[in-house]
């Protein structure tokens, strides 16, 4: 089943109509001059509500729950013949862009836009727009939470809690737990090394939108928001540069990949998923990591090399390591090695892993649906905004 409505804010045609005006508005984005409405699809609406949009806005607007075969694509889009595709996770090709030629704006529900073939979006004149900042809070808690839940072996013992008997035969479980690594660092022993802090500056912004208004006086990048909780923590916080960068040319405020990969013991990665980030953290950068170190993903899957990250705790280079993300989604024990190393005794408390759930809040929630609107409308307008390309 899908989502199917209509009305005099229709999103597949080029034009915007100022209800109380009368005035229509052509898209500068398209050529058509016919007054059709634009047709929008939602190919993944199961990640969180659907986007409204102004009563002004001419479209119809299908929305699927999934679209996990991809087999499904661009018969979905052909039936309803897209002009914006609204994507969270459903890949977008250039084999989809060739088949159904009407698509001409991708609307990424998402900050991360890998999932969609960017080069041949620009080559086909294709426009793309993401959500900035869409959950920049909530992912930086949710890898604070990740750092706790590891260091302190938080989910170990409650498992070991909830069975009711071990606590009373033993009498402590410290030492079991902890084992001969000692008891944990406290976070003012902490060194964080984070990787993916974008602009250090800060960008002031108020959006209004649909039935709710919010504002955000401070949106920063997600990695600088998780640098402020460390530093809040007590924590030295270092902000890695680039990989490959030399010394005499690392930015100001940061310091050395080599030297961040060297001497933080716990490691963030919260940087966008290119061809030089993947595998950024490999069996090589994992060797040169104090054994203490954990490792904590929520960037994107493929950021870190996840058989080199099982291979490097199993033989004791690190302590732990987190993900919200893999490579392959969603991550089961057959196409995950750090799924099914988790379900080995041999890696009790040494991974916490989530189901890429990081964004979810209301704050995301609210910021993610009130752009998509601005996008798409913007679009329309012919005064697009967050455009990726």
């Amino acid at each position: 089943m899908h989502i199917v409505t209509t009305g005099r804010f229709d999103l597949l045609t080029p034009f915007f109509s100022d209800s109380s005006t009368g005035h229509i508005y052509h898209s500068k984005t398209m050529a058509s001059s016919h007054e059709d409405p634009i047709s929008i699809v939602r190919l993944d609406g199961i990640h969180l509500p659907s986007p409204t949009f102004s009563p002004a806005l001419i479209h119809t607007y299908n929305e699927y729950p999934l679209t996990l075969d991809q087999t499904t694509i661009i018969p979905r889009l052909l039936q309803h013949g897209a002009n914006i595709v609204i994507t969270t996770t459903v890949p977008i090709t250039r084999a989809t862009l060739l088949a159904v030629p009407s698509i001409k704006f991708i609307c990424a529900m998402a900050i991360g836009t890998d999932h969609i073939d960017l080069p041949a979006c620009e080559e086909l004149g294709v426009k793309v727009a993401n959500i900035p900042a869409a959950s920049n809070e909530s992912v930086a808690e949710h890898a604070i939470s990740f750092y706790f839940a590891l260091r302190r072996r938080t989910v170990e013992f409650h498992c070991l809690a909830s069975k009711g008997t071990e606590w009373e035969e033993k009498g402590s479980l410290a030492k079991m737990v902890f084992g001969e690594e000692g008891f944990p660092a406290s976070a003012r022993q902490e060194i964080m090394g984070v990787i993916g802090v974008g602009d250090l500056g800060e960008i002031s912004q108020i959006v209004t939108s649909g039935d709710f208004a919010f504002t955000n006086h401070r949106i920063i990048h997600i990695g600088n928001r998780v640098a402020t909780i460390g530093r809040a923590l007590g924590m030295k916080v270092q902000l890695l540069d680039r990989r490959g960068i030399s010394e005499s040319s690392v930015r100001a405020g940061r310091v050395s990949f080599e030297e961040g990969i060297r001497t933080s013991t716990v490691l963030i990665l919260t940087c966008p998923k290119t061809p030089e980030t993947t595998n950024l953290i490999s069996t090589a950068e994992l060797a040169l990591m104090p054994r203490s170190a954990i490792v904590i993903n929520v960037a994107r899957g493929g950021v870190t090399d996840e058989e080199a990250i099982v291979h490097a705790l199993k033989e004791g280079k690190i302590a732990g390591a987190a993900a919200d993300v893999f490579l392959i989604e969603p991550a089961t024990k057959e196409n995950s090695p750090l799924v099914k190393a988790s379900g080995e005794d041999w890696c009790k408390g040494r991974t916490v892993l989530s189901t890429h759930v990081a964004w979810c809040a209301q704050t995301s929630i609210d910021k993610l649906r009130g752009t998509v609107r601005e996008n798409i409308e913007g679009w329309v307008k012919g005064e697009p905004v967050n455009v990726v390309v």
